[in-house]
């Protein structure tokens, strides 16, 4: 079977500041930029949208070694993450989707090309940032989807599963072959709509069959992707506060300096929870797609395919590790100062009985 009307989406995905103010930068771009709405056929309450739609810039084309033909977009997200994507046309026999998937796949060639384009427009998105990344290309995630609209022959979603299930399987697992239990795992996440579309959603990639040519289901496993880049970065920077913490406190508690520099300590910790705690309430709240039950499938089939939900309990446990070892060491510090100040009371009792008595003393 061939694919007469596809494309190869290929997305980069980098943190890059801890916020970005969107307004100010469609601003300062102009017209280089316009907001990315979510835009589908299906009929979808005007509340399933992007709390704040990221900016898209479309950045003209580029030609790959390989031969590739790529168009470049970015889209720039408030909550500090940039999307690099670039787009191949594709029309060729679905089986070559197999050797095209495995020379893309973890290619150092795009991932350089993706950060250099990410850090031109750093240098646009800067004056919008807040607390930008030192080294943004350090942190990122890939993702590929085949964006099939059409074949050399009318076929619905039963029919391509039947007919070609075990190539898209191999396709979307990269390999030339696979087991059988592999197969189904490849498959298990197989949504279609209207019965003529088809998605499918595997770790490194995705295959959708979409005649219709529309975005939304894109833009919901792109945002799926960025949250596993969001949980993972955050993850990271949980468990070296923690360590940090627990350093910090065994050093201060051997000087017996606690008292003194605890506090900056506990500031330290309670301000990381606070900054990473209203990221991920910001970014689960970025986008809702209750209202739009097929959305909602398509996000879940993503969310479980990344593991998000692990992702996310594995923040949350480390979030709560931090206020209970905030909460430990502030009460420890309390009645370290409490002490403290007792002695500091008992010993300035002392002195004055010891000033009234040489009073006493010196009167005779």
């Amino acid at each position: 079977m061939r694919i007469t009307d596809g494309y190869l989406m290929m997305y980069w995905c980098f943190d890059v500041a801890d916020e970005i103010n969107i307004g100010l930068l469609e601003k300062q771009l102009g017209s280089q930029a316009e907001k990315a709405l979510l835009s589908g056929i299906r009929i979808i309450p005007e509340y399933v949208q992007y709390r704040v739609p990221p900016l898209l810039l479309k950045l003209g084309s580029q030609k790959l070694s390989n031969g590739l033909e790529v168009l470049v977009e970015m889209k720039v997200y408030e909550f500090g993450v940039v999307t690099v994507r670039f787009t191949s046309k594709i029309e060729c026999q679905l089986e070559h989707l197999i050797s095209l998937n495995r020379s893309v796949q973890e290619n150092e060639e795009l991932r350089n090309l993706a950060i250099d384009w990410m850090k031109k427009i750093m240098k646009k998105i800067l004056p919008a940032a807040t607390r930008p990344a030192n080294f943004p290309e350090s942190d990122w995630e890939d993702y590929l989807i085949f964006w099939i609209h059409s074949f050399d022959q009318k076929i619905d979603a039963d029919l391509l599963l039947k007919d070609s299930g075990n190539c898209i399987s191999r396709i979307l697992r990269a390999e030339e072959k696979i087991s059988h239990q592999e197969k189904e795992d490849a498959l298990k996440y197989a949504l279609s709509y209207y019965g003529e579309d088809l998605t499918l959603i595997d770790w490194g990639s995705a295959f959708i069959y979409d005649p219709w040519k529309t975005y939304d289901i894109l833009d919901v496993i792109e945002f799926s992707v960025i949250q596993l880049l969001e949980l993972r970065v955050y993850d990271a920077i949980l468990d070296k506060a923690i360590e940090n913490a627990y350093d910090d406190l065994a050093a201060q508690r051997q000087r017996k300096l606690s008292i003194v520099t605890i506090s900056s300590v506990l500031s330290r910790l309670a301000r990381i929870k606070l900054d990473i705690s209203d990221v991920i309430d910001r970014l689960e709240n970025f986008l809702k797609l209750v209202g739009d039950l097929y959305l909602a499938k398509i996000y879940a089939a993503a969310s479980s395919r990344f593991y998000l939900d692990k992702w996310k309990m594995a923040v949350r446990n480390k979030l709560n590790v931090i206020e209970s070892l905030y909460a430990k060491e502030w009460e420890r510090f309390q009645t370290q100062r409490m002490v403290v100040s007792e002695i500091a009371i008992v010993v300035l009792f002392v002195i004055d009985i010891i000033l009234i008595l040489f009073e006493v003393i010196k009167a005779k």
